[in-house]
């Protein structure tokens, strides 16, 4: 994949990656509910089935639109020499495994879904009742193995913003972002840390800060991806030594 198309993908990744939760199920238009009561999270997905496949699938779809921009980008790291081109090269492996986490938690979150479906059946055995037990320990699997996602994304962030700000000689826009990236990266390893050592404090109040640090992560992501798109010098050069 060119550069440009990359962009392009990254871009549309990360796009789609902001839209899509905002329809699923249980979360903040269609029938919202605390997303640490795992039970209400399921049930909300039962509420809502179809939609739920459809924009799970649409997520899919987002996750595996940035690790094709990725892969793209990767080509280019493997031309850039010095410390520069060691961290993008971390960061770009880095974020491919943590978004193949979530392409896994997809899958399992697909499953919640069809399991609500077979309890609204009725046809047993098993009972409905054994449906929600089961789709309940699915969905409580689902959140331990996003948690892998949660604790990966802030070093492949970091790796990432701080690979692709030696590319950019003098401070613009772009290596703006690299920064911006990298800063998010850390304040979402920050939050982890700090979270997993004071497992008292709320939990929304961290879920928030993760949040906010994904979302600044995902823009600047839409900044670098349309410097690709447009063919920037700093992403076309054979060799950059960091």
């Amino acid at each position: 994949m060119t550069i440009k198309y990359a962009g392009i993908a990254l871009i549309a990744g990360v796009v789609l990656a902001f839209v899509a939760p905002v329809f699923m199920p249980g979360y903040a238009l269609i029938y919202p509910v605390d997303q640490t009561d795992f039970a209400a999270a399921r049930d909300a997905l039962g509420d809502a089935p179809v939609l739920a496949h459809w924009v799970n699938f649409i997520t899919l779809i987002s996750l595996l639109l940035m690790i094709s921009a990725f892969l793209g980008l990767y080509s280019l790291a493997g031309r850039q020499g010095g410390l520069g081109g060691k961290l993008l090269r971390f960061g770009i492996i880095a974020s491919i495994i943590e978004w193949s986490i979530l392409i896994i938690a997809s899958g399992m979150r697909h499953f919640v879904i069809h399991l609500m479906q077979r309890s609204e059946l009725g046809e047993g055995p098993p009972s409905p009742a054994e449906f929600e037990a089961a789709a309940l320990g699915v969905h409580t699997d689902m959140i331990a193995v996003t948690l892998a996602f949660v604790a990966l994304y802030p070093l492949a962030s970091i790796s990432v913003g701080l690979g692709l700000s030696f590319r950019f000689a003098s401070m613009d826009v772009y290596k703006g972002a690299a920064y911006v990236m990298a800063a998010a990266g850390l304040v979402g390893l920050a939050n982890f840390l700090f979270g997993m050592s004071a497992p008292s404090l709320g939990i929304q109040s961290l879920l928030l800060v993760n949040n906010l640090a994904l979302y600044v992560g995902g823009i600047t992501f839409i900044v670098i991806g349309y410097g690709m798109y447009r063919g920037r010098a700093e992403f076309a050069e054979e060799d950059s030594s960091g």
